[in-house]
């Protein structure tokens, strides 16, 4: 059922019930029966309406799954008003059309008659914005579940891509050579060489399949994967982190601080001549900045140029992507990347 489905139906719904149960008993003859299914006609129809104006203004104030509680709140704020000036204009139609003459009109009658308006307006609004907020759920559900999955499929690519790049022959090469220098020269820093490549691994099992991760949990990895690279860089590698540690219980992809660390280390020289300077802050908009001098190789290493795509659509799908600023002004390479509220993204993240 659509929304339209929902319109068309509930009105019809609502008008069989009330002649059916309450309007039914004031036919008399040809008249009232026309009078009564007019009269019915019209409450049902402005009831459903109300209800239906009701609900789209709380949709546009609050939207989204996220917003459900404030939505129905909203919604029983406004409808208050409703319910008291809809069953104005029912009772005075009922007046108008006849059903009551003036001469007749008993102001006790039109009391009671007033709050029978008060009660089906209750009664319409209630199914109403139910069927609609019924509907709008499960249609916001859909949509989060596919992003969910499209996000899931993203990330596992993004770690599976991760995991091939750490055992690539020339990675491995490269950590084992420095492995087994140490392991002759200070077999105490070749242990912590050990523990750190450890704890890199071990961290990447453990989030094969989360859509974000803490920044507090992100920054303990990246400093297990930098000590990786200053045993083999040592100086020529300077990194700067200096974030607040108010931001560390929001959110981002997994990966991505060792991701653009990686990329920084790929595409530059790094050398005690030119030693690569990567810098790791966050603004007052729980915004990160990553930046690191520019200085291309001459020669880069093969790469499939995946890391920023999948990034950029990862933030996509986290509705993030309008803040995710990626420049290069040919002496610095910086990357805005906005964190992430765990409130905001708890529809998806905790499903």
């Amino acid at each position: 059922m659509n929304e339209k489905k929902i319109r068309l139906y509930s009105p019809i719904f609502l008008f069989l019930f009330t002649v059916l149960f309450f309007m039914g008993m004031y036919i008399r003859d040809i008249r009232t029966a026309v009078l009564v299914v007019i009269m019915s006609a019209f409450y049902c129809i402005l009831a459903t309406e109300s209800a239906r104006l009701i609900f789209n203004l709380g949709r546009k104030k609050y939207p989204g799954l996220i917003n459900t509680k404030s939505r129905v709140m909203y919604a029983l704020r406004i409808g208050i008003p409703f319910l008291i000036l809809v069953p104005v204009l029912e009772e005075a139609f009922t007046v108008a059309i006849g059903f009551f003459p003036l001469y007749k009109i008993k102001w006790g009658d039109l009391f009671w008659d007033y709050l029978f308006m008060v009660g089906l307006n209750v009664l319409g609004t209630a199914v109403v914005v139910g069927l609609f907020e019924g509907l709008y759920y499960i249609q916001n559900w859909k949509v989060l579940y596919a992003e969910s999955e499209r996000l899931k499929q993203i990330n596992m690519n993004s770690q599976y891509q991760f995991l091939k790049d750490q055992v690539k022959p020339h990675f491995l090469f490269n950590s084992l050579n420095t492995l087994a220098s140490l392991i002759g020269s200070d077999a105490e820093r070749a242990e912590k060489f050990v523990m750190e490549m450890s704890a890199v691994y071990r961290y990447l099992l453990s989030k094969k399949e989360t859509e974000l991760a803490l920044l507090r949990d992100e920054l303990k990895f990246l400093n297990s994967y930098v000590l990786m690279l200053k045993t083999r860089f040592a100086d020529s590698l300077q990194m700067q982190i200096d974030i607040d540690e108010q931001e560390y219980e929001y959110l981002l992809p997994p990966f991505v601080l060792q991701l653009l660390v990686e990329n920084a280390v790929k595409h530059n020289v790094v050398s005690r001549e030119m030693p690569l300077c990567v810098t790791i802050t966050n603004d007052d908009k729980h915004n990160l900045i990553i930046a690191n001098n520019i200085q291309r190789k001459r020669k880069p290493e093969p790469s499939e140029r995946t890391g920023l795509t999948n990034l950029i659509t990862r933030y996509q799908l986290l509705k993030k992507e309008e803040q995710l600023c990626i420049t290069d002004d040919g002496e610095v390479f910086r990357i805005v990347l906005p964190l992430i509220e765990t409130s905001v993204y708890e529809a998806v993240v905790l499903s």
